[in-house]
């Protein structure tokens, strides 16, 4: 550690360490300031923060640092640093940063879908990869975390509410992304628009160590495959995933998110096949090109190669009971060519060759396994066959009913009966209600054999369907992710909108019973959602039903729109903040951290968090 007496005084207010001190130092080190200020800054870590400036490429003079300094993340604040256009880097937060903070109960939401409170995280962050955003791009991302902080709040404490209730608590510096850029919360009023992101998520929990895949798993597909006789094909496709540290494969192994999501996905909109003489195994993926990278970086990720994406033109002729549809569409797809990959998803439950011709259902073991996993398989499997967010022509509040389609030859319709019903299984652990599963005969094929397709109808309830698109969501298709997100903050401003017209019957109700006149009662509750029919109906006519939204209420389709502007596909919406109170005598401790852009040379706080069910997006810097 540096001592005072390894400092050169220049003049009364300026004092230098050689670049001698360290052979890393680039560049001296400055601190200005009188004696009492330099004597100060021994007591933190600046001193030693502004010691690393100094080492960092492109370093131009000095390191320095003013008489404000004390201890930042990176740099110290008050540090100063100019850097050589050509050779040097780029940091937007070479100044520093205030330490600004969250409640501990505050939810970070992981880049697999999952939740911890910011508390819970304090001896797993540095492995943990977030959810963030970049606001110029327009698009989510994930963020390592570099530094973790815990200390009590020493500014004020506030409470942030909602237009639709979720809540998060922070201290009054900071800061939260609003209409006019990021302002610190202390400065914001109730009325104002912060962006919000809508995914809950489910909370963690800790994976078992079961083994998924295993040595008789291995053995009893290459028996199947008809392989048990190619001597050594057992042991090389084994060593194979053993390299890549897949073998013996467990619940709670770093890799089982990808792999969830890919076998979700190769059940829906993927085919697995084995072909030629050493039964060499191909995957194939279909889908949209952006979905299709998506996926690409988790098979890379878990070590093996896809190809490149193709593209082609084709034409289609689809025979159903009720007419015959041709059309044509461009096809983009990859593929992954090779047995290890392959048999490493038929071990956990892929199908291989027609999924309409035999027999599978969910994997006995993902019943039984967290939900946040599970969620990553479901939504997946949605991403891929789920159909879309879309409300009714006529009636743009209205949401049509999800529904889950799968297509079976009719001697294998009772494990489709089976596959759907461990789907619905599941979606009850997430507040998720289904009704029925519905038959519908299609097309006799070539070889006379007719097909049947079954269809998962799930509730078109608000809280069922605010639970699918908030909690489950979709995977690899961008597309229904971003419509499920607008979806979900839309039908929790509906259910507002809903309570509050209800509140407003009950109180015409109750004057009219304390003597209030009519008029009187239509002048004090009419306004812009409530006319003089409403009351009517609500003081004269039995209502069968709750109150339905008002007429001035924007269908979905206008409420994207304004909700998105500026916001782009990246999920977010704005919500107006309903009221903010200064949290008394507040004696927890508080939490910060700070992360760096995979893609960019800078550090920065991001924070997609939430509190009591809230994903606001808090941070110091607009990526």
């Amino acid at each position: 550690m540096v001592q005072k007496n390894q400092f050169k005084q220049i003049d009364e207010y300026a004092w230098e360490l050689h670049k001698s001190y360290d052979s890393r130092m680039r560049a001296p080190v400055r601190i200005y300031g009188n004696r009492e200020i330099f004597d100060r800054a021994f007591g933190d870590r600046s001193i030693q923060q502004l010691i690393n400036v100094s080492m960092l490429p492109g370093i131009v003079k000095y390191a320095m640092a003013m008489p404000d300094m004390h201890q930042g993340y990176g740099f110290p604040i008050g540090g100063v640093a100019a850097f050589d256009y050509d050779e040097g880097i780029i940091s937007p937060g070479g100044v520093g940063y205030d330490i600004n903070c969250l409640s501990g109960e505050s939810r970070i939401l992981h880049k697999h879908g999952y939740t911890l409170s910011i508390a819970e995280m304090e001896h797993t962050w540095e492995t943990a990869q977030l959810r963030c955003q970049e606001f110029e791009a327009q698009c989510e991302a994930d963020t390592p975390i570099v530094r973790y902080f815990r200390q009590p709040p020493d500014t004020e404490v506030y409470r942030v509410v909602t237009e639709t209730g979720e809540e998060i608590i922070a201290t009054g510096d900071h800061p939260f992304w609003t209409l006019d850029g990021m302002k610190h919360l202390e400065t914001l009023l109730p009325g104002e628009s912060l962006a919000l992101y809508p995914f809950e998520g489910v909370p963690y929990k800790e994976s078992s160590d079961i083994i998924v895949v295993g040595e008789a798993d291995i053995d009893r597909i290459l028996k199947m495959l008809d392989k048990g006789k190619k001597g050594n094909a057992a042991s090389q496709i084994k060593n194979h995933l053993r390299t890549r540290g897949l073998f013996p494969l467990r619940l709670n192994h770093s890799a089982m998110p990808h792999l969830l999501k890919l076998l979700g996905y190769v059940l829906g909109d993927g085919t697995l096949y084995f072909t030629g003489g050493k039964g060499k195994g191909t995957t194939w993926f279909y889908g949209e090109r952006e979905d299709l990278e998506a996926i690409r970086q988790d098979i890379e990720a878990l070590g093996f190669t896809p190809s490149r994406i193709y593209s082609r033109d084709r034409e289609h002729k689809i025979v159903t009971s009720y007419d015959t549809y041709e059309f044509e569409h461009q096809e983009t797809s990859f593929k992954v060519v090779g047995s290890s990959f392959a048999i490493l998803l038929v071990a956990l439950g892929a199908p291989v060759g027609s999924k309409a011709e035999q027999d599978f259902r969910v994997p006995s073991w993902l019943l039984e396994a967290p939900r946040w996993q599970q969620r990553l398989f479901l939504a997946a499997f949605f991403g891929a066959e789920l159909s879309a967010p879309a409300t009714f022509d006529e009636h743009g509040t209205n949401f049509y009913t999800p529904v889950l389609s799968m297509n079976k030859r009719e001697r294998f319709v009772e494990s489709g009966y089976s596959f759907m019903n461990d789907v619905s299984q599941m979606l009850d652990g997430f507040g998720v209600e289904t009704k029925t599963i519905s038959r519908r005969r299609e097309q006799v094929n070539k070889d006379g054999s007719r097909s049947i397709r079954l269809r998962l109808i799930l509730s078109s309830k608000s809280d069922s369907l605010i639970n699918l698109w908030g909690r489950v969501g979709f995977e690899y298709n961008q597309k229904r992710r971003y419509l499920g997100l607008l979806a979900v903050q839309y039908l929790k401003l509906k259910q507002r909108h809903v309570a509050e017209r209800h509140t407003v019957a009950q109180t015409a109700v109750a004057m009219q019973a304390a003597g209030v006149p009519p008029t009187q009662i239509f002048d004090e509750l009419t306004d812009e959602h409530i006319n003089k029919r409403f009351l009517e109906r609500s003081l004269y006519e039995e209502r069968k039903t709750g109150p339905r939204v008002g007429a001035h209420f924007p269908d979905f389709e206008s409420y994207c729109i304004e909700a998105t502007a500026g916001l782009g596909e990246s999920g977010m919406v704005w919500s107006f903040i309903a009221h903010i109170e200064q949290v008394e005598n507040f004696e927890a401790d508080v939490y910060d951290f700070t992360v760096v852009h995979p893609d960019h040379n800078f550090v920065a706080n991001c924070f997609v968090v939430s509190n009591c069910g809230v994903r606001m997006l808090a941070s110091n810097i607009a990526f």
